[in-house]
């Protein structure tokens, strides 16, 4: 047979080969998503992924949700990934948690679980670990923003923290300059 007769075969057989080999990848993405669920997930419904909220407040807060799922009851529990080694939830984490609720119960009009969980990669096939977190109140999310949009006007001031190491991963560190530096040493001191 002549390569000219041939060649619409051997198109087909690669475009056939291509979309085989995506839904492949598809259905299992979605296997491993299910399986790495947090148990009380299992039965949810996955209604967002990286998906971006706004609050209706007078100060809005504008969340990016990692992941959303809808219980048979019709609640929706937050899910938050994190890359870092250590599985260990963070106060930040739970702001941030609790920020996005603020804003996805405001957008979609949804009511969101108090409950909430962080889940951290496996490490060396390992599966992930999850944790759950209680988030914080609508109020005390309200109160957060405040105390920031004060510190931004600069009608507070920061309190620094009990530890130096929590500095070191700190995104504001260089603006916080040789203010920063005096106010540490005082926390050093302790």
């Amino acid at each position: 047979m002549r390569f000219e007769l041939m060649w619409p075969w051997v198109l087909l057989l690669a475009v056939a080969l291509a979309v085989t080999w995506h839904l492949v990848r598809r259905h299992r993405a979605r296997v491993a998503e299910r399986r790495d669920r947090p148990a009380g997930l299992r039965d949810a419904e996955l209604i967002c992924v990286e998906s971006q909220f706004r609050s209706k407040s007078r100060w809005p807060i504008v969340a990016r949700v990692d992941r959303a799922y809808r219980l048979p009851n019709g609640l929706v529990v937050l899910v938050e990934l994190k890359t870092r080694s250590t599985a260990a939830v963070r106060a930040s984490d739970v702001i941030q948690l609790s920020a996005q609720r603020v804003a996805v119960e405001d957008e979609l009009r949804v009511k969101v679980s108090d409950e909430a969980f962080v889940i951290f990669p496996g490490r060396h096939s390992a599966p992930p670990t999850s944790r759950a977190v209680r988030l914080m109140s609508r109020e005390q999310i309200e109160a957060v923003a405040a105390r920031h949009r004060r510190l931004i006007n600069g009608l507070d001031r920061p309190q620094w923290p009990d530890s130096e190491h929590v500095c070191h991963g700190c995104g504001q560190r260089a603006a916080c300059g040789a203010a920063g530096e005096g106010l540490a040493g005082a926390v050093r001191r302790r």
